[in-house]
C-alpha cells in the first residue's frame, strides 16, 4: 500500500464520491496489478514531462494546420531527446496517445516502424542509418501507398531498375497514380523515406516488390533533390499535426545499397540472388515486419477507448435527469438501464482490448528483438501474429469506433461540443479503421491462414499455432458435436462456457467457409473468383469471431493470474463474461440457424438476462473502473470527464475562458437586413 501511495494520487472530492464510495475495491491497488508497477511508474514520469515541458501546452484557441505540424514536430524532438519512442520503451510509449495522436502517431512511424523495418529487412550496410535517425540528423517516413493503389501491393507501379553502368537504381514515377502518397512525415519533415518499388534488373526481367531507404531532401537546404517533387496532402479530419505527404520520381538515381537486402538483393553486376532461399522463412520475415503496425493500432485503440468510457462514464454519474416522481430528486443517468446497456460493455470491452492488446503487443516485440538479436526465426510464430493481427486490427478499431459514438451519444448535446473532446477521438480513431491495412482487405488475411488450417486438420496434420489462438481446432469435430446445454444465467455467463460458444462458432464458420471455396472450385471458378464469392457471411464472419475468440481467451488467461485480490478478480470476470455475452448476443442467428441452440435451449433470455444483470451488478464500480483507466485530467482535457465530477464548473470555465464568447461579431450590422 505504500508503494500504491506513492505512485498513484488518490482522487479529489466531489459529485463522484457517492460512487466512488460504493466500489468493492481499491481502484489505485488494482490499477498497480493490472498495468504493473513498471508501466504506473512510466505514466506518473511522461505525465509530469509533459505537464511542465512548454511545448506540450495546449493552445488557446484554433491554430493553422501549419501550426500544428509545427507543434508536433517539436513535441517530437522533445520526447525522441527523453528516450521516449516505441522501440525503447515498447507498449509503455503509447500512453503518448492519450495526450495527442499526432505527435503519437507520428513519433511511432518515424521510430518505431522505420527502424523496425530497417532492422529486420536490411543489413549491415544499413545499420548506420539506426544511428543518424535515433540523433535526429536523419528523418525518414514509410512509403508504401500509391494514388491508385494500397491494399493491392502487387499493383503497386513505382519502379526502381538496376543500372549496370553507374551501379544505381533509378526510380521512376510512371504517372500521378503512381505517386506514392499518404506518408506520415513526408510533407514537411522526412530526409529519407523506406519506398516500396517494382525492382527491375538491367535485362528487363521484374523481380516484383521490394523496399529500398530513399533520400529525398538535401540536409543542407531541406528542398527536394533533382528528380524528387514533394507535396503535403493537407488538412484531413484528424491527425493534422501529422504532415502526410506525395512523393513523384523523374529517373531519380540513388545508390546500390539502397536496397534492403537481408532476404534478397541485386549484385553489383546486375545479378538477382536471395540471401534467404527458404520462401516461407522470408515471407514469414516480411509478415512478422508488417504485423508490428497492426499490433500496434490495436493498443492504440484500447487507448482511445479507455479516454472515451472515462468521459462517457464520469459525466452520466454526475448528470441527473427525471425521477420516478416529479417531487423525488432527480436521478444520476448512469442508474437507467439504457443507459447502462450503452456504455458498460463497452468499458468491458475496453479492458479485453487493452488486456489482449498489451500481451500481443509484448509477444510480437519478442518475435521481432530474438529475429534481430539471435537471427533465428521461428516462422510459424511469425505467421500466427500475422493472422491473429490481421484479425484484431479490424475487429479492434471497429469496436472502438462503435464505443466512441455510444459515449460520445450517451453525453448528449455535451459531448457534441469540441470541448467534450469524443468528435477529436472519434476522428483520430476513424483512422485505425483504413491505415496499416484497410480493415475489410485486411481481415482476409486471416481467414485465408484459418482455412490453411483447417486442410491440416481434415488431413491429420498438426495446427501450428504457437501462441494458442487456433490450436483448439484439432478437435473441431467433436466441438461440433456439443449443443448449448445450460441450463441457468450463472453456468450461460461463466467465461470458460462463453469461450466453448466462441470455438465453435470458429470450427463453425471455417468447415463451412472451407464447404464454399470446395463447392466453388468444383465448379470451375477461379482462385480469384472463389476468394471474391466467399467472403460475404462467411470468411469475414470467421476471421471477425476468431479475434473475438482471442479477445476472451486472454481475458481468461488474465483472470487465472494467481497476482488478483479476490474481491478484484471478482470484478475482472463481470466485465470479461460481459463482453462475451454481449458479442454472442449479437450473434444469436448463427446460434440457433446453425443448431449450436435449439429453439427451446432459451440461450437468448440467459444472455439477454444475464447482461442486464451483469450491467446492474456493475454499476458500483463503474466510475472506479475507469479511474484505473484514465490518465490526469490535463491528458484527459474534457470538461465532461475530470476527475472532480465538477462538469458543470468546467463547462463554465471552458465557455468563459475566450473573450469572443461575449463579443459583438465584426458583422453584426448584417444580422439584420435594416438598423
Amino acid at each position: 500500500m505504500a508503494t500504491v501511495s506513492n505512485l498513484i494520487k488518490d482522487m479529489p472530492n466531489g459529485p463522484l464520491d457517492a460512487y466512488r464510495k460504493r466500489a468493492t475495491f481499491d481502484w489505485r491497488s488494482f490499477k498497480l496489478t493490472l498495468e504493473g508497477e513498471d508501466h504506473v511508474r512510466f505514466q506518473k514520469k511522461l505525465w509530469e514531462f509533459i505537464r511542465t515541458n512548454p511545448v506540450f501546452q495546449r493552445p488557446t484557441g484554433p491554430i493553422s494546420l501549419d501550426e500544428a505540424r509545427r507543434r508536433s514536430n517539436a513535441q517530437l524532438k522533445v520526447l525522441r531527446d527523453k528516450n521516449i519512442n516505441p522501440l525503447q520503451m515498447r507498449e509503455k510509449f503509447f500512453y503518448t496517445f492519450q495526450y495527442d495522436g499526432s505527435v503519437a502517431l507520428k513519433i511511432c512511424l518515424l521510430n518505431g516502424m522505420v527502424l523496425t523495418t530497417i532492422l529486420a529487412l536490411g543489413t549491415k550496410q544499413h545499420h548506420h542509418f539506426v544511428g543518424e535517425l535515433n540523433n535526429g540528423n536523419y528523418i525518414c517516413c514509410f512509403a508504401l501507398t500509391e494514388i491508385s493503389h494500397g491494399s493491392n501491393a502487387k499493383g503497386i507501379q513505382t519502379t526502381a531498375t538496376y543500372n549496370t553502368a553507374t551501379k544505381s537504381f533509378i526510380f521512376h514515377t510512371p504517372d500521378f497514380e503512381a505517386a506514392k502518397c499518404w506518408s506520415g512525415g513526408l510533407g514537411k519533415c522526412a530526409t529519407h523515406a523506406l519506398i516500396y518499388a517494382q525492382l527491375i534488373t538491367a535485362d528487363g526481367v521484374k523481380h516484383g516488390l521490394h523496399l529500398f531507404i530513399v533520400p529525398i531532401r538535401d540536409p543542407k537546404t531541406h528542398l527536394p533533390f533533382p528528380g524528387v517533387t514533394i507535396g503535403d496532402m493537407g488538412e484531413k479530419i484528424g491527425f493534422n499535426g501529422i504532415d502526410n505527404g506525395f512523393i513523384i520520381f523523374d529517373k531519380y538515381s540513388i545508390p546500390h545499397t539502397s536496397l534492403l537486402n537481408r532476404a534478397a538483393d541485386v549484385n553489383e553486376d546486375g545479378e538477382y540472388v536471395f540471401a534467404v532461399k527458404d520462401r516461407r522463412k522470408r515471407y514469414g520475415s516480411l509478415m512478422a515486419t508488417l504485423s508490428s503496425g497492426r499490433t500496434s493500432v490495436v493498443l492504440i485503440a484500447s487507448h482511445y477507448m479507455s479516454l472515451a468510457v472515462t468521459i462517457a462514464i464520469r459525466y452520466s454519474a454526475v448528470r441527473k435527469q427525471f425521477g420516478p416522481t416529479d417531487e423525488d430528486d432527480e436521478l444520476s443517468i448512469i442508474e437507467y438501464q439504457m443507459q447502462q446497456l450503452r456504455i458498460f460493455p463497452h468499458l468491458a470491452a475496453t479492458y479485453a482490448m487493452k488486456i489482449f492488446s498489451n500481451e500481443f503487443y509484448k509477444t510480437m516485440v519478442e518475435f521481432l528483438v530474438s529475429r534481430f538479436t539471435s537471427g533465428n526465426l521461428n516462422t510459424d510464430i511469425g505467421i500466427e501474429i500475422h493472422a491473429l493481427s490481421s484479425a484484431t486490427k479490424p475487429l479492434c478499431s471497429w469496436i472502438a469506433r462503435d464505443a466512441i459514438q455510444d459515449c460520445r451519444e450517451s453525453c448528449g448535446g455535451h459531448g457534441y461540443l469540441k470541448m467534450s473532446r469524443l468528435g477529436d477521438i472519434r476522428a483520430d480513431n476513424d483512422a485505425n479503421c483504413t491505415y496499416e491495412g484497410e480493415n475489410n482487405i485486411l481481415i482476409q488475411q486471416a481467414s485465408n491462414w484459418l482455412l490453411n488450417q483447417w486442410t491440416n486438420v481434415i488431413n491429420g496434420r498438426p495446427v501450428p499455432s504457437p501462441l494458442g489462438s487456433a490450436d483448439f481446432l484439432v478437435d473441431a469435430e467433436q466441438i461440433l458435436n456439443t449443443k448449448f446445454n445450460q441450463s441457468t444465467i450463472e453456468n450461460t455467463l461463466k467465461p470458460e462456457n462463453l469461450l466453448l460458444t466462441f470455438k465453435w462458432l470458429v470450427c463453425y464458420y471455417l468447415k463451412k467457409t472451407y464447404q464454399r471455396v470446395k463447392d466453388l472450385k468444383s465448379n470451375g471458378m477461379s482462385d480469384f473468383d472463389i476468394k471474391n464469392n466467399s467472403q460475404m457471411f462467411l470468411a469475414r464472419t470467421l476471421s471477425l469471431v476468431y479475434g473475438e475468440h482471442a479477445l476472451l481467451m486472454y481475458f481468461i488467461r488474465c483472470l487465472q493470474d494467481p497476482k488478483w485480490k479476490i474481491n478484484e478478480r471478482d470484478v475482472l470476470t463481470k466485465l470479461c463474461s460481459l463482453f462475451g455475452a454481449v458479442t454472442l448476443e449479437k450473434r444469436l442467428g448463427d446460434l440457433y440457424a446453425c443448431g449450436y441452440a435449439s429453439s427451446t435451449s432459451n440461450i437468448d433470455n440467459f444472455l439477454r438476462e444475464g447482461i442486464v444483470t451483469l450491467c446492474k451488478d456493475l454499476l458500483d464500480n463503474t466510475v472506479a473502473l475507469v479511474d484505473v483507466l484514465a490518465p490526469p485530467d490535463f491528458i484527459l482535457n474534457s470538461p465532461l470527464g475530470m476527475s472532480d465530477g465538477e462538469v458543470y464548473k468546467h463547462i463554465k470555465e471552458w465557455f468563459f475562458k475566450d473573450k469572443e464568447t461575449f463579443e459583438r461579431p465584426s458583422w453584426w450590422k448584417e444580422i439584420r437586413s435594416k438598423l
